[in-house]
């Protein structure tokens, strides 16, 4: 058999199983870990569950947006799955900057009109969520479909005109204002 007829049916295959993992997340995307975590990222007992499988928990959480659990993630590493939509995501932001924060690094956000529409409803239903638990919710910052931060929402600071998300390290607010820059 030529070799002209096998590498199209093979190139295709690696495209097909390759395709959720370059389609795998977001680019810029802030989640509520308490309320937006789809059914299979938790266990029993309604914690935080990190798949291995990246396949597996595709299958188990149609629709949902997966994202990886990696370095800078504190449930260990694998995937998880969120469902609906992030806070924010990579167009509600107009400009953003790295600067150092009171927990490390962090990175000011100036949203567009559709963004600050956005944040506001997001940090109102974390503030509810969290009070009704007395406990403030964890969120995760989600860049190229990997969590590079987790703070939690009381340590959001909105300004007249930013948001300011902390817990970065330095390498991680730089790569996220250089990819939010236009």
């Amino acid at each position: 058999m030529k070799l002209s007829r096998l590498l199209p049916p093979a190139i295709l295959a690696a495209l097909v199983l390759a395709g959720g993992a370059s389609a795998g997340g977001p680019r810029f995307a802030l989640f509520d870990v308490h309320t937006g975590l789809a059914g299979p990222s938790h266990n029993t007992y309604g914690d935080v569950k990190v798949s291995q499988q990246q396949a597996g928990l595709a299958a188990r959480a149609r629709g949902a947006t997966l994202v990886r659990c990696a370095n800078d993630c504190t449930f260990g590493p694998g995937w998880l799955a969120f469902s609906g939509g992030p806070g924010l995501a990579g167009a509600d932001v107009v400009t953003a900057k790295a600067r150092r924060a009171t927990l490390g690094w962090g990175v000011v956000l100036t949203l567009t009109r559709h963004g600050w529409s956005s944040w506001n409803r997001f940090s109102r239903q974390a503030a509810r969520s969290g009070a009704t638990r007395g406990v403030p919710d964890a969120l995760a910052l989600v860049l190229n479909g990997t969590i590079v931060a987790q703070p939690l929402a009381s340590q959001v600071r909105q300004g007249k005109t930013t948001v300011e998300i902390p817990g970065l390290s330095r390498a991680n607010a730089r790569r996220a204002a250089k990819l939010l820059s236009r």
